[in-house]
């Protein structure tokens, strides 16, 4: 009963979750946690946590609150937290302010650490640079 009691839902936390096989492009906003196992290529806003899992792929450029890396990420991010588990491989380049990689994760490309304080840019989630690149 209480799931129909207003003060209640308001502490739900909602997850989105993109299953193993699904392959999905294109711009996404997220306040929700994003949980991925399938793919998703494209620009990527959020002011919650991205989990990459085991099977997930993403590939783009993404802003976001925390990232945990357990599959592959491909392109360029911007984040608070970013966190490279032992399964986890990043190819591209990062502006962060914390950085936490596992024994086992890889780590190919550029990075900029930020002091705690600074603000992360907001991307530009207009795609005309690659449209405009063939």
């Amino acid at each position: 009963m209480a799931i129909f009691n207003k003060g209640s839902i308001a502490t739900v936390s909602e997850t989105t979750v993109i299953s193993n096989g699904a392959k999905i492009e294109g711009k996404f906003y997220f306040d929700s946690m994003l949980h991925l196992d399938g793919e998703i290529t494209g620009v990527i806003n959020s002011s919650n946590v991205i989990v990459i899992g085991k099977s997930g792929i993403l590939k783009g450029q993404v802003k976001a609150s925390k990232i945990v890396i357990n599959g592959i990420f491909e392109g360029e991010m911007q984040v608070d937290s970013l966190e490279i588990l032992s399964g986890g491989v990043l190819n591209g380049n990062i502006i962060v302010k914390q950085l936490s990689i596992e024994n086992g994760g890889k780590f190919n490309g550029s990075s900029k650490i930020i002091e705690k304080d600074e603000e992360l840019a907001t991307i530009d989630v207009s795609i005309e640079n690659s449209e405009n690149a063939s």
